[in-house]
């Protein structure tokens, strides 16, 4: 039985207790994927809060934050005290995606903490608000009441590097440039992986990201996407925005892979593609292929040029480096 200590009673609460400090990734075959974390903290915006809350009826501070990092893979003990004696201290100016911000709203340090999640700005339980992205300099509360921040996430190269990455990589800027903004992250120990096959899941969490799209609506909307699924919020985001549908028995199918054909149509919806620009004329992609028009739209933005032989593949499955080059390209359109 774990003993519980609660030191009073402000404006954001925490429930803090003594436990063993114990960080580490659940025991599997892959690397955890820091993409998620975003996806799975915002889904639950506007969740109220609630003293001693874990679930998604209702949230304290640290219970929040143990939900969000188990979800993506990372276990984390149950108290905003316990939680700040993992990891190494971090400097604010040097914060990443992940780290976790600590503030004295007690008297006592790390009565409070929440998840950096960039550009100044963390996401937390708030007493007052529930779920709310706050600013960590606001200079009439949390600026002055924040003590510190631990990175407990494995980021072990800079910001925009990753170790299977070189310079020499086709895709080395349009990737370090979607990690200086804070949507590809990458996976624990500062991997990418970049030929690894990308999900319809993985998509659309990078794509609400990249289209600032709100992801707090968990409803159940596909029978294979449960409102505990971890990119319900970017998927049902997608799904209003009209970029990305289930098929017609009512799946989303998010464990399965896009095939090239199939991300050209997702990406010419997401950024409205209509290019009125000569389009590259594509051996294997016929004029009644049912991508075509998409397949034309994307090559005519310039968000693609094919192969060298004049091919486009249509049928191969996207890996995580194509799919980088190509949201990077459309972001920049």
């Amino acid at each position: 039985m774990i003993k519980r200590t609660i030191f009073g009673i402000v404006s954001s609460f925490c429930i803090l207790f003594s436990a063993n400090a114990q960080v580490s990734a659940q025991s599997n075959e892959e690397l955890v994927n820091y993409e998620k974390i975003m996806p799975a903290a915002k889904k639950y915006i506007g969740v109220p809060y609630k003293y001693g809350g874990t679930t998604a009826s209702g949230f304290d501070c640290s219970g929040y934050i143990q939900r969000v990092f188990g979800e993506i893979g990372v276990s984390l003990p149950r108290t905003a005290g316990e939680m700040y004696k993992l990891g190494s201290s971090v400097s604010k100016s040097s914060l990443r995606v992940g780290d976790l911000v600590f503030f004295n709203t007690t008297g006592k340090p790390a009565s409070h903490a929440g998840i950096y999640i960039g550009n100044g700005q963390f996401i937390h339980a708030s007493s007052s608000k529930g779920i709310t992205i706050s600013n960590l300099s606001d200079p009439y509360y949390w600026g002055p009441k924040y003590i510190g921040a631990k990175r407990i996430l494995s980021y072990t190269m800079g910001e925009g590097q990753f170790r299977d990455i070189g310079s020499s990589y086709w895709a080395y800027d349009e990737i370090k440039n979607l990690a200086q903004d804070h949507i590809a992250l990458g996976y624990e120990g500062s991997y990418f992986k970049p030929h690894e096959e990308i999900t319809r899941a993985d998509v659309a969490a990078l794509l609400a990201k990249s289209l600032k799209l709100n992801m707090n609506n968990r409803t159940q909307n596909y029978k294979d996407v449960p409102s505990g699924h971890w990119a319900v919020g970017a998927i049902n985001a997608l799904r209003s925005a009209g970029v990305m549908q289930g098929d017609q028995n009512g799946n989303f199918r998010p464990n399965e892979v896009l095939t090239r054909a199939q991300l050209s149509a997702v990406l010419v919806r997401a950024f409205e593609l209509n290019s009125s620009s000569a389009a590259t004329d594509f051996k294997d992609v016929s004029s009644d292929h049912w991508a075509h028009d998409y397949i034309e739209k994307l090559s005519a933005s310039g968000i693609t040029t094919g192969y060298a032989d004049q091919t486009f593949k249509p049928e191969d499955d996207v890996n995580r480096s194509q799919f980088a080059a190509f949201l990077y390209r459309g972001l920049e359109k």
